[in-house]
């Protein structure tokens, strides 16, 4: 009898344990939310980098809070039947992450994607089992908080950008530094505004909901600021996605809660709907119409292509999550370069949430994702008809009923948006796709899992084994749980204080405010996670949930590293541009340690030895070298593009790169006086070349270099092919059908610039450069008639181009000399007589010594 009260004691305090963890959890996911959705820091490379932190840190918190609260509850905490059904779906697509994951060919590049796998089917785990009434209550009320923050500052930014057009901070009421920077288009707190249309079309039904529900008049003018942002952010997929959402919400509520108007006005309502189903595709094709070359529709058309064509490689298990970006440059359509004008940016995404699901993971996580969807909405609408069943003209629905309106239509409006777009790729969006679903779910049912649980009290017993052994280990496991949240603590506020600098140093008001911002935020986090975990340490009487935390704070400390690693890579790319190698290599250097997953990174690093081509050797562990072992800027150039081809084969301009530092150090052997070495390095730099132009096959310089070299080796056929292949563009071929057509010339072939030639339409990748050498080489071969018809091809490009003026003239002495000059007298006054080169036999000159240059730009022969 006397150890009774010893083991009432101890039911208390596991009880408070648990109830400390389950407080906290339903009070930090939405509060994490919040963050995720209104942060904004531009000290990093990426500005959306602290919404990835936040998913990642954050996540990791509240998983392992989630852990301490199972373990507290011991037996209660392990899942029935009933809810092992209920999870079901979530807990296969979690599954299947970490399969494809295993299946992933580069597992670093798929990590990023991995880890957010994770956290997205972690959410819907905790909210269908932590969150009561009270706490999904809480959610949409800190969700209703976030967006009079990120819609109040799109208003704003509308406001500034319509009514203060000078561009650059301080000019106008947008204090930050990032002002105006999609203008006329508003983005908020989301970095893009393609993110912030996805956020105000899943908020959209929300609002509406909660309108509907409470009859207040704030949240119509919240409804009305949505709306006008919507259309400020000028995003096409995001008004389609608007309109599915609408028709959703309308069709939902009319047959579920009017179902008497449905019926009276069932044509009108019809009517309503087409009429704004086509009011959002007439403003779609008007926006389409503002860009004569329909940028966006031909990079979406191109880019679901080959992603079809990638999914066709491993259509069962798919390449693995994640794998898009790494395998994508392998299977990007040459049209890609033209609609964009650039070469080395990368896509990292399809443009499409569901074609993408289906590369990454194959028709098996596919279906495991389209399982997810349907069993979310058909639980969801199975609800909304018993809450609404039997509903008179003018009763009202419970209020569950409204909330679960939102949250569902909110979910298939993302899903929806998410057909022209790939929000849901990016943290920002991304997160939803677990919220939504999983609120649908817990208030389909009513309670949360663990509400269930609650109907079996546990009584006082006996001590266990793991309950005498804590009863030892508690307090030592105590003092090592709060010494790793101590020393973490401390070692993230020393380290932001390094990151965000001194305030002093703040040039702008804008800045100035971010710094205060930043920091207010940052302590709030930091400081209420350290509370939660020290307390929770406290509370257990579990030695195991010491150690959990303690435990916690590796991954988040490489989490914080992700973080630092994108600043030191901002500040690396900082002085890069000022040409400061030793700092920019030193910070990028640091990048490579925090995050050996930074690709871009690695490529910088490679280019900045390449462009500086130092081939003194020298040991300097700021550049990398390693073991006191000497290094010239070749072997680390080399080795920094090995490090990118091991994550990312293919990556932007990896391949053309490492041709340009090996063909400098051909050129390095041939000064050194050692041909044969030169051979061998010309030999690698032609493969690398080689390799981009199946990549790329519209970048010149890559074409000039392929047939510069072999210019070099005298062999003037393979070079004729080089710059014929640049010139003539057959990559780039479009079906006749197109390219004949004016019309076609006109809308899915913009992009492409086509002329006459021969009497038919054509690509031409009109290089005066290319002309001019291909000219040179045509000369070289003794052919003039070629080599005057490409030195006049230059010209009608490049009238003022020397170098074809003047072997155009070289061309037509060499003719005359050799009698084959014709000059054909105008036929009319004050025309130009014609001047025509007659044929004859090619006499090609004798190959030259040794390893001649190429001839450089102005070069003449004579």
């Amino acid at each position: 009898m006397a150890q009774a009260p010893v083991k009432t004691a101890r039911l208390e305090a596991a009880h408070a344990a648990t109830q400390w963890a389950h407080k906290s959890i339903i009070w930090w996911l939405p509060i994490l939310y919040l963050f995720i959705a209104d942060s904004f820091y531009l000290r990093t490379y990426d500005s959306a980098q602290v919404k990835i932190t936040l998913v990642q840190m954050g996540g990791i918190c509240l998983f392992s809070l989630w852990i301490c609260r199972l373990l507290e509850e011991g037996k209660k905490g392990l899942l029935s039947k009933s809810d092992l059904a209920t999870l079901a779906p979530f807990m296969a697509y979690f599954a299947w992450g970490i399969i494809s994951y295993m299946h992933a060919p580069y597992k670093y590049s798929s990590l990023d994607g991995f880890l957010r796998r994770i956290f997205y089917m972690t959410v819907p785990l905790i909210i269908v089992r932590e969150f009561d009434e009270k706490g999904t209550a809480r959610l949409t009320k800190i969700l209703l908080l976030a967006s009079w923050i990120t819609i109040g500052y799109g208003m704003l930014q509308w406001f500034d950008v319509t009514f203060f057009p000078i561009p650059g901070p301080g000019n106008g009421p947008d204090p930050f530094i990032w002002r105006g920077a999609f203008t006329p288009r508003v983005f908020s707190t989301f970095g893009n505004p393609n993110f912030f249309g996805n956020f105000l079309v899943l908020i959209f039904p929300i609002l509406v909901a909660q309108f509907l529900k409470t009859r207040r008049f704030s949240l119509l003018v919240l409804i009305g600021m949505t709306l006008w942002n919507l259309v400020s952010t000028g995003t096409k997929g995001a008004w389609l996605g608007f309109t599915a959402a609408c028709l959703f919400l309308a069709g939902a509520y009319f047959f579920f809660f009017d179902r008497e108007r449905l019926t009276a006005n069932a044509k009108k309502l019809v009517a309503a709907g087409v009429l704004a189903a086509l009011t959002a595709v007439g403003g779609v094709i008007h926006k389409l119409r503002q860009d004569p070359q329909l940028t966006s529709m031909n990079f979406r058309l191109h880019t679901w292509e080959a992603t079809w064509e990638m999914i066709s490689t491993q259509p069962i298990m798919g390449t693995g999550i994640w794998s898009f970006w790494t395998i994508y440059p392998a299977f990007r359509h040459p049209a890609i370069f033209h609609i964009e004008g650039k070469h080395n940016t990368e896509t990292d995404h399809s443009e499409d949430e569901w074609l993408e699901v289906l590369f990454d993971e194959g028709i098996l996580g596919f279906g495991i994702f389209l399982w997810l969807i349907a069993s979310a909405c058909a639980i969801g609408y199975a609800a909304l008809g018993q809450l609404t069943a039997g509903l008179k003209s003018g009763q009202r629905a419970p209020p569950r009923a409204y909330d679960l309106l939102g949250y569902l239509v909110a979910f298939q409006g993302m899903l929806a948006h998410n057909t022209f777009d790939v929000s849901m790729r990016f943290v920002s969006s991304g997160v939803f796709l677990g919220l939504l679903s999983g609120m649908v779910v817990n208030l389909a049912r009513g309670s949360s899992l663990a509400e269930l649980h609650k109907a079996e009290p546990e009584l006082a017993h006996e001590p266990t084994a793991l309950e005498t052994l804590s009863s030892f280990l508690i307090w030592p496991a105590r003092l090592v749980g709060w010494a790793g949240a101590g020393w973490l603590l401390v070692t993230l506020l020393k380290d932001f204080d390094k990151l965000q600098g001194p305030l002093y140093a703040m040039q702008q008001s804008g800045e100035v405010l971010q710094w205060w911002i930043s920091w207010g935020c940052f302590i709030f986090i930091v400081g209420a996670q350290a509370f939660i975990f020290a307390r929770l340490t406290f509370l257990s009487r579990n030695f195991l949930v010491p150690l959990i935390v303690a435990a916690t704070m590796w991954p988040l400390s490489l989490s914080w590293g992700l973080f630092k690693a994108d600043v030191h890579h901002n500040i690396a790319i900082f002085f890069s541009k000022q040409k400061n190698w030793e700092q920019a290599l030193k910070n990028y250097l640091e990048v490579g340690k925090l995050n050996p997953a930074y690709v871009m990174s690695f490529y910088f690093k490679g280019n900045v030895f390449n462009d500086r081509f130092d081939m003194r050797k020298v040991f300097n562990e700021n550049w990398g070298d390693k073991n006191n072992v000497a290094r010239d800027d070749f072997e680390r150039a080399l080795d920094a593009y090995e490090a990118v081809r091991a994550n990312a084969p293919n990556y932007v301009q990896m391949h053309h790169q490492v041709g340009v530092l090996y063909l400098k150090r051909a050129e390095y052997e041939r000064q050194q006086g050692r041909p044969a070495e030169a051979e061998k390095y010309m030999d690698l730099a032609l493969k690398r070349f080689e390799l981009y132009s199946m990549h790329d096959p519209v970048f010149p310089p890559n074409w000039h270099r392929i047939a510069e070299i072999h210019m070099m080796r005298n062999e003037i056929d393979k070079a004729i092919a080089a710059y014929k292949g640049l010139i003539e563009a057959p990559y780039c071929v479009a079906d006749d059908r197109l390219s004949q057509s004016e019309r076609g010339r006109r809308s899915v072939l913009a992009y492409m610039k086509h002329r006459q030639v021969d009497g038919k339409w054509a690509h031409r990748h009109d290089d005066p450069e290319a002309y001019a050498r291909l000219g040179n080489a045509y000369f070289m071969k003794g052919e003039l008639p070629l080599a005057e018809r490409a030195y006049r091809d230059a010209l009608a490009v490049d009238p003022g181009n020397q170098m074809a003026q003047k072997n155009l003239q070289v061309v037509y002495a060499k003719a005359q000399q050799e009698g084959r000059l014709k000059v054909i007298p105008p036929q009319a006054p004050g025309q130009q007589p014609r001047i025509e080169i007659l044929p004859g036999k090619a006499v090609p000159p004798p190959p030259p010594p040794g390893l001649p240059r190429p001839p450089g730009p102005g070069a003449v022969f004579k």
